[in-house]
């Protein structure tokens, strides 16, 4: 089964090296929203990339913490042509104690950063 290369998600758009994650952290905007705090950077690849930071503190069950990655990550999937070429580190504020739904997840990442970061 193929799938149109608009709606996959390759794991070139994966932030995985500790470095990467510093640079961003360091050199990045931070955006604060209900749940999250949104680093966002430019980088140089032509194409956005995506890193997700979430500790047990926050969500002791795996199942919920592992949950609502797969919801941003969801996200960032079907919505990642709006982010030309940003480098999005997606940390757990201290208030997101409950797992969101897809819809609530969305409004507060792409309708708070995508007109911020245009």
């Amino acid at each position: 089964m193929n799938f149109p290369s608009k709606l996959n998600f390759p794991s070139k758009n994966v932030i995985r090296k500790s470095y990467d994650f510093r640079e961003v952290f360091k050199k990045g905007k931070a955006y604060n929203t209900k749940n999250f705090i949104i680093y966002c950077n430019n980088n140089s690849l032509g194409y956005p990339r995506l890193g997700v930071v979430f500790g047990k503190k926050l969500f002791a069950s795996a199942v919920k913490r592992n949950r609502l990655k797969r919801i941003i990550r969801e996200v960032f999937r079907k919505n990642k042509y709006q982010f030309n070429s940003l480098d999005l580190v997606i940390v757990a504020g201290k208030r997101s104690k409950e797992v969101l739904d897809y819809n609530s997840t969305y409004k507060e990442i792409c309708d708070n950063i995508i007109p911020k970061t245009s």
